[in-house]
């Protein structure tokens, strides 16, 4: 029932709706790819949106929890009833954040199932209508050649004896890295626009909550990128394309949710001084 339902509400309409891009587009994957990658994004803009108030509200609350750890450094039991007793008046809502951050994983978990079915050529799900007006009365086969890259085509699979930096592998090391370093900019501007780099680094002595937290989003900031470096060089490029579009439009989506404070983020996320 859980697979009929996925299949229904997620899978097989992204399947369908990139599908249906690939034919409008000229016979473009890429293409295909970026504009989905761009209407997810959009799709997705209230979940953003929810999740930055949640982080404005939980900066705005910094100074008061603070004090109540102060007040009731030896009596979490009291320390943890107030906390929510103060999110509760603010309407501060600790599961906001993750319940906005779901969708994200939900979507993307589907569009790698699309990836998947595409790259193979096996087109599970197409809607019989779409499937007649895109491929006709032939089997279902996109072209993959995008630019200077076969978005089937992996970097370690093109490595020549070891040879790294092999000419036909080096457009796909060079996609896999930027994909991995517009990541990193993307998410340390994400937290910039959240107000999270708001929180004062941890000094000698015991450390709030919110400063363990920041020391890990730091850690995660790092390691993430590199995973994400990791994973595209051994799968098809297009799942790396459509990573790449999706950090950029990440950026780009918080111009339209605070246009004052994107420029400060944006001069903050680079180090450029005013």
């Amino acid at each position: 029932m859980f697979a009929s339902l996925w299949n229904a509400l997620l899978f097989h309409p992204f399947l369908n709706l990139l599908t249906v891009l690939y034919r409008v587009l000229g016979d473009n994957l890429g293409w295909a790819v970026i504009v989905i990658a761009i209407l997810i994004r959009i799709l997705l803009a209230p979940a953003m949106r929810s999740q930055m108030e949640m982080s404005k509200k939980l900066a705005s609350l910094r100074p008061k929890l603070e004090k109540l750890q102060k007040e009731f450094a030896n009596n979490q039991q009291k320390l943890a009833e107030e906390q929510m007793k103060l999110y509760r008046e603010s309407g501060y809502n600790p599961l906001g954040c993750f319940a906005s951050f779901l969708p994200q994983i939900l979507v993307l978990y589907a569009m790698i199932q699309v990836i998947n079915v595409v790259t193979h050529n096996t087109f599970d799900g197409l809607y019989p209508f779409v499937k007649e007006w895109v491929f006709g009365s032939s089997a279902p086969s996109m072209s993959t050649a995008f630019y200077f890259i076969d978005l089937t085509q992996t970097y370690t699979a093109l490595i020549e004896g070891g040879n790294y930096f092999a000419r036909k592998a080096l457009p796909y090391l060079i996609l896999s890295v930027t994909v991995g370093v517009v990541q990193y900019f993307s998410t340390k501007f994400m937290q910039i626009m959240q107000g999270q780099s708001a929180i004062k680094p941890a000094k000698d002595g015991e450390k709030t909550p919110e400063q363990m937290q920041m020391e890990m989003l730091n850690s995660m900031n790092v390691m993430f990128p590199a995973l994400t470096i990791f994973i595209s060089l051994s799968t098809p490029a297009v799942l790396g394309l459509y990573w790449l579009i999706q950090s950029v439009m990440l950026v780009v989506q918080y111009l339209f949710i605070d246009r004052v404070k994107f420029v400060s983020a944006l001069k903050q996320t680079f180090w450029i001084k005013n």
